[in-house]
């Protein structure tokens, strides 16, 4: 059996380095086209000679062969080519998702001792490292001087083409070191079986830091075929992938058994030409049955990181004889004992890897790599892996898979290791014990349950509030795929007579109670019913409130899409899968159902008033973040011009907000130019806005762009004291006290009772923020929209304190608040007239700072806004 099982030996070229395929590819099929991303079609020539010059641009940059690069960039055809180039330059890459949190992609920077992080503009500065930062938009400029013909750099088979992080068992990811050699074994082991051709078109949705998404871009990269790139949104939408897949021609497409039954949710129900790739997980008969009449061939797929991507493959034609079927070429698997002995007679035991596949072991840690490749028992000399997995022999000498020995698990087709979330759960202030299990209460939906001891004793339902802080905290280090979706209080972790803990008696969570609002608030309106029994109906829950949040009630994903699809199936309406993300309880998406799909984005550029001929204006938040503020404004101004706002990134609570002026104003800059590159442009700010509008419209004129008009909404220039001197700093503050008291007096004879209520809310403010730094505990925590507005707000504020104002050669439209409620040490120019060169038109305006929005303030505040973006507008 073991002679058969292992009879794989193939000569490949082994010498050969990966990018060699792909060069091979462009020298044989120049014309067919490589790579398309959205509006970007590729050839293989162009492709091929593109990551030709960008690899020079690296070396001329440094490079050296052997070095590690890392890649931080989001799914585009950039990302392919920069992929190439690094390989062409003989260094390997260590891809990073910038989807992943901060701080672990700086560990993965920091542990593999990178030199240089090829990131996109968009990332600029945002990733702390030591390596040189270089930005592919640049890069890809300076290197289309250099010959595009392929580089001779010292690379072979032998050379390290990638590191790939892995979930780790004591907390710390571990980097997979995987040579050229091996992938270019794979490549031709697969080009064969499955097998691939020149005509096919593959759908890549992998991400870049799941190692599976080495055959989504080199297998058809070196077979001439085509790629189709999904983005990362359209990679989870399990109807914008059918979609593709119908309409696109698509041939084979690989993906987890998770994403697979995403798209059997949303109403594939007819057979396709498509070749089906299945791993990341088991395959379950279910899913099989389902599968194999609406597909031209199932092929189940396995394999471990460490012996690069797939090790075992089967074609499944029979749904209730699933194996994971035999080794690829020049791979040897065997299912040994404890002992070590070699089980070929239908006995379980671990599954071990052997071959050209396997890994040189993990980067800078000897002793893991100790553990997991051992010495060979079978082939003195080389190495096997030890998988963590059990299986076993059938008597025709397929493999069967049947889970794990360990602890790590697969969840939503992602490899975890529940050690790393115990490991970051445990450090919680007040836990003493923590164990994470994954559970399949509800087939097909697995869970990650943690069952938690506190040092309190508190038993059964965590509260709310504890429930945000474990989640903030673990949200910090750990990828969002790997959070608990429930938490379960014990007095003690069962365990077995031997002492080791007992998860098998691990209760089931009471799934009723788990992380709802405090308050059960029944549905009021037929939509929110409706949202409420399909939720209830979906997530096999009892009683939600209209307030429950999707996500806290362990909502991923699947669960989504189905949710959307009966949603689409009851009212007619397709919402977005991103849908969920902005209106995540029952109220805010049945609310959601009765409004039109274009009155409410989390885009930073919302369409208040998009209709009309006019120059479009466009306002920036203030400091309170909200743009529903310029509405009344917007519908008293003329029916032919378009009013859109500008909203902070980050108000869907997901997003990490900005706290660098400038790169807020370049995210709001590059939101409207991408709406309408050519202009005019008008800009304006309230209150905080203001200061990033000047922000913008420095940029924009720096880029060339007609800004017809900046206008300030009652905002101050208030300049950063950052760059004072400690003495400097306290004389004019200590001045700046003085002649704010001096002037209450004046303000209190003007309007007595404003000014009462203005300097009391200014004192609560002030004891407020003090209460908060002597007592943090004590503060009740905002939850929700409120916590992270807050976020924000205290991130515009850093931005407004770091932010030096400089002189800008333009006009600036002051429309000036007539009320005031403080001093202000120019209330002629509100401190502008330094700034704008061209100088400051000032327009008095109704109300005070707070109501210059507010009925009636808002039609005088129109009527003088609207002449003078007429005049603006025909000026030239």
């Amino acid at each position: 059996m073991e002679v058969v099982l292992n009879n794989t030996t193939i000569d490949y070229p082994k010498e050969k380095p990966l990018h060699s395929l792909v060069e091979d590819s462009a020298a044989t099929f120049p014309g067919n086209i490589a790579l398309r991303f959205h509006d970007t079609t590729l050839t293989y020539s162009q492709l091929n000679n593109t990551a030709n010059q960008l690899a020079q641009e690296l070396l001329n940059n440094g490079v050296k062969p052997g070095d590690i690069i890392g890649i931080a960039l989001d799914r585009s055809a950039e990302l392919i080519i920069s992929l190439l180039a690094v390989l062409k330059s003989g260094a390997a890459y260590v891809p990073l998702d910038p989807e992943y949190p901060k701080d672990r992609i700086e560990f993965m920077l920091d542990d593999s001792a990178a030199t240089i992080l090829i990131t996109s503009t968009k990332y600029k500065g945002h990733f702390a490292s030591n390596t040189t930062e270089v930005l592919v938009e640049e890069a890809l400029t300076a290197s289309k001087n250099y010959p595009a013909e392929n580089l001779k750099v010292d690379v072979t088979g032998q050379s390290l083409a990638y590191v790939l992080y892995t979930s780790g068992s004591t907390g710390k990811p571990k980097g997979v070191q995987i040579a050229h050699h091996s992938l270019v074994n794979l490549m031709y082991s697969f080009q064969k079986t499955p097998g691939i051709t020149s005509k096919d078109v593959t759908l890549a949705v992998a991400t870049i830091s799941f190692d599976i998404a080495g055959i989504d871009i080199y297998l058809p990269l070196c077979s001439g075929a085509q790629i189709i790139m999904a983005d990362s949104i359209t990679a989870k939408d399990g109807r914008a992938l059918l979609d593709i897949v119908r309409n696109e021609g698509v041939t084979i497409l690989q993906a987890t058994p998770y994403t697979w039954r995403m798209m059997l949710e949303v109403g594939w129900n007819e057979p396709l030409p498509l070749k089906v790739f299945c791993g990341g997980e088991a395959l379950a008969k279910d899913l099989a049955e389902k599968l194999i009449p609406l597909c031209k061939e199932l092929w189940n797929l396995y394999g471990p990181t460490e012996t690069t991507i797939y090790s075992i493959i089967k074609h499944i034609t029979d749904p209730n004889d699933i194996t994971i079927g035999w080794p690829v070429d020049n791979t040897q698997v065997y299912i040994l004992d404890e002992e070590k002995n070699n089980l070929v007679n239908g006995e379980i035991g671990e599954i071990f890897i052997g071959g050209v596949g396997v890994a040189w072991g993990y980067l800078n840690r000897p002793e893991l790599t100790a553990e997991r490749f051992i010495d060979n028992p079978f082939t003195p000399g080389e190495k096997i892996y030890r998988t963590g997995d059990l299986g076993k022999l059938k008597p025709d000498g397929d493999i069967v898979y049947l889970g794990r020995i360990d602890h790590q698990v697969k969840v939503r087709g992602y490899r975890i290791e529940l050690g790393e979330i115990e490991h970051n759960l445990g450090k919680q202030e007040g836990i003493k014990q923590a164990v994470v299990i994954a559970r399949e209460d509800t087939p097909g939906i697995p869970r990650l349950v943690a069952y938690v001891v506190l040092e309190s004793g508190q038993t059964g339902v965590p509260e709310k509030s504890m429930l945000d802080k474990w989640d903030e905290a673990l949200l910090a280090v750990l990828p969002e795929y790997m959070m608990p979706d429930d938490y379960v209080l014990m007095d003690v972790i069962p365990s077995t007579p031997n002492g080791k803990i007992d998860r098998k008696a691990l209760p089931k969570p009471d799934y009723s109670h788990i992380n709802r609002s405090e308050k059960y608030v029944a549905p009021r309106t037929s939509n929110e019913k409706l949202v409420t029994d399909i939720w209830e109906e979906m997530m096999g829950l009892n009683k939600i409130s209209i307030f429950d949040n999707f996500f806290q009630l362990g909502g991923r994903s699947l669960v989504a899409v189905k949710i959307m699809a009966r949603l689409e199936q009851e009212t007619g309406k397709r919402l977005p899968l991103a849908t969920l993300f902005e209106h995540s309880t029952v109220e805010k998406l049945a609310a959601r159902l009765e409004i039109d799909a274009e009155a409410i984005t989390w885009d930073s550029l919302v369409p208040i008033k998009p209709q009309g001929s006019k120059m479009p204006l466009y306002i920036v938040h203030g400091a309170g973040l909200n743009v529903l503020l310029f509405n009344a404004l917007a519908m008293n101004m003329d029916d032919e011009q378009p009013v859109y706002g500008l909203q902070a990134k980050g108000l869907n609570g997901i997003d990490e907000p900005l706290d660098v002026m400038e790169e807020i104003a370049a995210n709001y800059v590059e939101e409207i130019i991408n709406h309408d590159p050519v202009g005019p442009y008008a800009v304006a700010g309230y209150s905080l806005g203001g200061l990033i509008a000047y922000e913008m419209a420095k940029q924009m004129l720096a880029m060339g762009k007609d800004l017809k008009m900046l206008a300030m909404f009652d905002t101050y220039a208030d300049q950063t004291q950052r760059y004072d001197s400690p003495v400097k700093r306290t004389i004019d503050n200590t001045w700046m006290f003085i002649k704010q008291v001096a002037y209450t007096p004046v303000l209190f004879v003007q309007d007595p009772k404003r000014t009462i209520e203005y300097k009391s809310r200014e004192v609560g403010r002030r004891i407020q923020k003090v209460f908060k730094k002597l007592f943090p505990d004590k503060v009740k925590k905002k939850e929700g929209f409120s916590a992270y507005t807050d976020d924000i707000h205290d991130r515009s504020l850093t931005a407004q304190k770091n932010y030096l104002l400089e002189p800008v050669n333009v006009t600036i439209e002051l429309f000036r608040a007539k009320k005031k409620t403080f001093y202000m040490n120019d209330f002629k120019f509100l401190g502008w007239k330094p700034f704008a060169l061209k100088g400051v038109n000032v327009h008095d305006i109704p109300g005070e700072h707070n109501t210059i929005f507010a009925p009636p303030n808002d039609k005088q505040f129109a009527k003088v806004l609207q002449e003078c973006l007429d005049k603006a507008a025909k000026q030239n």
